[in-house]
């Protein structure tokens, strides 16, 4: 039993599923962040996947999702500090969560089908059985978190957001369209339109994604919003590692940066997008990617 009323945080990390939120994620594993009991191989927070990947409640205009998303932000809360001890609301809210996404799935492929989401419910409700004693700091992943981010600004008073953003020309030819598929609608970009490539499709859901990301990270966090170019990342390990290390306000003397420095590793998919044509691409996308940081070599 730990009730982990001395952790600080939280520290929340999301982007474009694909931009690199996994070695991000991994960088604060390192420096003793928990970020969670039950991950996937992507460092994931499946609890916030399943109390939160729900793309009808933003497209389905009359849903009532504001004290709902509020209330599973409060249950979120207490199993990630530990002081959660189910009232029979709370209770209920969980086991629903997991009712919906085991008929619909949690992504357009609708996986997460059947059990999966009992097993994600069970680690919640045991939440205060997990050991870590060994913490002070906490925080989790989960690339869709950037959806959240004017609710968690309000639940949260001392929320910390890392928006990890990957060159958009490389994400429009990733064969990871998840999150095209499951919030494209959202801003107004069917993924499957048979008038629109699914490369010209991601590349506007990637250009409006991160400016709505980054207009409200900057309007309601202020120095508590940190963009992490992951492609600069890689290439300057030192200099962004230091930056994600000052963003965190720990010591880079304290930390062991020459083996954060390792983690961060170029993808062999950096720069695929040379391989194809970029006439697809109107100028404006072309040059809102070189606003958004990236050069493109031609």
């Amino acid at each position: 039993m730990n009730n982990r009323t001395n952790f600080t945080g939280p520290v929340a990390i999301g982007g474009v599923g694909g931009s690199g939120t996994r070695v991000v994620a991994e960088i604060l594993i390192q420096l003793g962040f928990y970020m969670g009991s039950d991950l996937n191989s992507a460092n994931d927070n499946l609890w916030f996947t399943l109390l939160f990947k729900r793309p009808e409640w933003f497209i389905k205009k009359s849903y009532e999702k504001k004290s709902e998303i509020f209330k599973r932000l409060s249950v979120f809360e207490k199993a990630m500090t530990g002081r959660l001890i189910p009232k029979i609301d709370e209770f209920n809210l969980i086991m629903r969560a997991a009712v919906e996404m085991a008929i619909t799935g949690h992504d357009h492929l609708h996986s997460g089908r059947g059990i999966w989401p009992f097993v994600r419910a069970l680690t919640i409700l045991r939440s205060r059985k997990h050991d870590t004693s060994g913490y002070t700091n906490w925080g989790w992943k989960e690339p869709n978190t950037h959806i959240y981010i004017e609710f968690l600004s309000k639940h949260f008073d001392n929320l910390k957001y890392i928006h990890v953003i990957r060159h958009g020309l490389d994400m429009a030819f990733s064969s990871n369209q998840a999150q095209l598929y499951n919030w494209g609608k959202l801003f107004g970009i069917p993924a499957n339109h048979s008038s629109m490539s699914l490369p010209s499709a991601s590349l506007k859901y990637w250009i409006k994604l991160n400016k709505r990301a980054i207009t409200l990270g900057k309007t309601l966090l202020d120095k508590r919003f940190l963009i992490v170019n992951f492609d600069e990342l890689c290439l300057n390990p030192k200099h962004e590692m230091d930056s994600i290390l000052d963003f965190l306000g720990i010591n880079t003397k304290c930390a062991n940066s020459d083996q954060l420095k390792l983690l961060p590793k170029l993808p062999k998919s950096a720069g695929r997008y040379k391989n194809y044509s970029l006439d697809i691409f109107s100028e404006d996308e072309i040059e809102a990617v070189k606003e958004l940081g990236f050069v493109i070599d031609k």
